[in-house]
């Protein structure tokens, strides 16, 4: 492996010429900020799906208010 110039965190592979990242401290920070992405987007699933229930829910009790309400 052949070091970038400048860059410490980066080497060349001699065989395919590919770029390397060698700095496992920028890769547990992505896949840490990959995690917690995730996380993210399945609380916001769980709080919309919560949500719509909820919604359901009031509609239901105000449907049985009115019915209430129509009935004296």
């Amino acid at each position: 492996m052949h070091t970038i110039e400048g860059r410490a965190d980066l080497v060349k592979d001699p065989d395919t010429g590919a770029i390397i990242n060698i700095d496992d401290a920028a890769h547990r920070s992505a896949v840490a900020g990959a995690k917690a992405r995730e996380r993210a987007k399945q609380q916001l699933n769980n709080n919309t799906t919560e949500i719509n229930s909820i919604k359901e829910e009031l509609t239901e009790i105000k449907t049985l208010l009115k019915a209430l309400i129509d009935g004296r």
